[in-house]
C-alpha cells in the first residue's frame, strides 16, 4: 500500500509522521512518500540566519505548547523546545498614536487607557448582555460589538484578527475563527461569567483559546518540519509540484508530477496544502470541490524584518510587539519585536523588528516596491517608536498567499467541501484534506489536523484491505 502525501509544511509532515505511527503500531507495511514543491521543507514557517548572527522568521514566530500532536513531533524530532523570554507576555496596542499596553489585571486594564470611561462601562455590562439567538453566522467584530460595545470591538478584537489572521473582523467568522468564544457564549451566556466559571474550575486560557508557554527553537520554528524530515523512515522529495490529483484505475489515485510523463500511483493521498493548490490538483476531475476549496482567500502579507544597532534598542519596548487599529496613522498591521521575544535572534545588544503589512485589510500594500516599503516601515518606526537609527540589516518575504480567511460562510463551505469530497473519492482509496486553510490557522492546529489525517489514512486503507470492493 502506498500513501503519498502532499504538502511539506507542519501538516503534511504530522500526517506522514502519524501514518507511520500507526502502520507499525497495527503492524502493516505502508510505503510513505512526502511531496513538497519547494527546495526545503516547512511551508509558512521560513527561519533563516543571515550573516552577523540574525535570525528571522518569515512567518510563524511560535506556537503555544498545549496540542499534544506537537509534542509528539517535537519527540520525535529529537528537539529541545525554547520558551519565549518573560518578555513577550507584554503586549500593546498602539492607539491615538502612543503604544498601550494591554493588561490582563482588571484595574491596570481599567486604567491603561485602551478603552474610554464609556466604553469601560459597556463592556462592563456584557454580563447582563442576552446570548446570541438563532443560528446565523456572525462576523468577530459583530459579536464583540454586541457583547462589549463598538469601542471594544473596534479597539480589541479588530487588532487582533489583525494579529491572528492579517484578517477584516467585519467579515471573519466567529464560530470559524475563534469557536471557544461562541461555545463560551452558548454555555454561559457571557464571556465573563464564562472566564469565572473556568477560573473556579481551576482551568486556564480565555476566550481566544486554551493558554500555553510561547515555544520555538534555537534555530527557529522550521527547525521542527527541517528535523522530521530528516529524521523521516519515510521518502521525503522536495522541489517536486504535484499538478493533479486524479481518480485512477483499481481504486488508487494518479499525481501527476511536473516534468514527468509517468503518473505517481497511490492508493491514499493525503493533501496539506493552502486552498487555491489544492484546487488546482483537484479541478481536472472535481471542478465542484475546486471551486469551493478556491473561495477561501487567501490574501497577501509582507513580512519586513529589521536589525537595528544597540544606540536604537532604548527606543523600543522589551515586550512581543504592538497591533495597529485601522485608525490610525501606520499601514503596518503591527510591529515584533523579535530579539525580545525569543533569545538568539539578534547580535548581542542589538535589536530586530518584524514589520507586518497587507493582509485583507490593506491588500495594495503588494504595489509598493521592496525600496518604498522600507521606508514606510523606517518613518512608521520613527513617528512611533522614535528611532531615526538606520537599520544594520533588513529581510523581506512576500507572501502572495498567506493566511486562509475564515470569512463568513465558513463553516458551511467546509461542510460542501467534506461532502463533495466523500462524493469524489467514493470508490477510491481515501482521499483527506489537511493544512490550515479549514480547521484552524495555528501551527499547532495544522499539526494536529495532520496527525489525525495521517492516521485516518492508514486506518482507511486497513479497512479497504479487509474488505476489497
Amino acid at each position: 500500500m502506498h500513501l503519498v502525501v502532499v504538502g511539506g509544511g507542519i501538516s503534511g509532515l504530522a500526517a506522514a509522521w502519524a501514518a507511520q505511527q500507526e502502520a507499525q503500531s497495527r503492524g502493516v507495511s505502508v510505503r510513505i512518500t512526502l511531496l513538497d514543491a519547494e527546495d526545503q521543507v516547512g511551508g509558512k514557517a521560513v527561519s533563516r540566519n543571515h550573516p552577523g548572527g540574525w535570525l528571522t522568521e518569515s512567518g510563524p514566530t511560535g506556537f503555544l505548547d498545549n496540542e499534544p500532536a506537537l509534542d509528539q513531533l517535537v519527540a520525535l524530532a529529537g528537539l529541545k523546545k525554547v520558551a519565549a523570554n518573560d518578555a513577550a507576555a507584554h503586549r500593546f496596542l498602539v492607539l491615538g498614536g502612543k503604544l498601550r499596553e494591554i493588561h490582563a489585571h482588571p484595574a491596570k486594564f481599567a486604567t491603561g487607557g485602551i478603552l474610554s470611561p464609556l466604553g469601560l462601562l459597556r463592556m462592563a455590562r456584557e454580563i447582563f448582555v442576552p446570548g446570541k439567538q438563532g443560528d446565523a453566522d456572525e462576523s468577530v467584530w459583530e459579536f464583540g460589538r454586541r457583547r462589549l460595545g463598538s469601542q471594544a470591538a473596534d479597539r480589541m478584537l479588530a487588532p487582533m484578527v489583525q494579529g491572528v489572521f492579517a484578517g477584516d473582523s467585519k467579515l471573519l467568522s466567529l464560530p470559524a475563527a475563534f469557536p471557544r468564544m461562541a461555545e463560551m457564549e452558548a454555555k454561559y451566556g457571557s464571556l465573563f461569567k464564562a472566564l469565572i466559571a473556568v477560573k473556579r474550575a481551576g482551568g486556564k486560557g480565555g476566550p481566544s483559546g486554551p493558554s500555553g508557554t510561547l515555544t520555538s527553537f534555537e534555530g527557529g520554528l522550521q527547525a521542527l518540519p527541517l528535523a522530521l524530515a530528516t529524521k523521516a523512515l519515510f521518502t521525503v522529495r522536495t522541489g517536486t509540484r504535484v499538478e493533479s490529483v486524479l481518480r485512477g484505475s483499481d481504486g488508487q489515485w494518479a499525481l501527476q508530477l511536473e516534468g514527468e510523463s509517468e503518473p505517481m500511483v497511490a492508493d491514499s493521498v493525503v493533501i496539506a496544502t493552502e486552498g487555491p493548490t489544492m484546487a488546482r490538483m483537484l479541478r481536472a476531475d472535481s471542478p465542484l470541490l475546486a471551486s469551493e476549496l478556491e473561495s477561501i482567500d487567501h490574501p497577501g502579507v509582507t513580512v519586513l524584518s529589521l536589525g537595528f544597532p544597540p544606540e536604537a534598542t532604548p527606543h523600543f519596548p522589551n515586550g512581543f510587539g504592538c497591533l495597529i487599529p485601522r485608525s490610525e496613522k501606520p499601514r503596518a498591521l503591527g510591529f515584533l519585536w523579535d530579539s525580545s521575544i525569543f533569545p538568539g535572534r539578534a547580535p548581542e545588544g542589538r535589536t530586530l523588528v518584524r514589520a507586518l503589512y497587507g493582509g485583507a485589510v490593506d491588500p495594495s500594500i503588494s504595489d509598493l516596491s521592496s525600496e518604498s516599503l522600507e521606508q514606510l516601515a523606517l518613518h512608521e518606526i520613527r513617528d512611533l517608536f522614535g528611532c531615526s537609527a538606520a537599520p544594520e540589516f533588513t529581510f523581506e518575504t512576500r507572501w502572495e498567499k498567506a493566511i486562509p480567511q475564515y470569512n463568513l460562510g465558513h463553516l458551511d463551505r467546509v461542510a460542501r467541501i467534506e461532502a463533495s469530497l466523500r462524493t469524489f473519492s467514493e470508490g477510491q482509496g481515501p482521499l483527506l484534506l489537511a493544512g490550515n486553510s479549514m480547521y484552524g490557522v495555528a501551527f499547532g492546529k495544522a499539526a494536529a489536523r495532520g496527525w489525525s489525517v495521517g492516521q485516518e489514512a492508514v486506518q482507511g486503507l486497513c479497512n479497504t484491505a479487509a474488505h476489497p470492493a
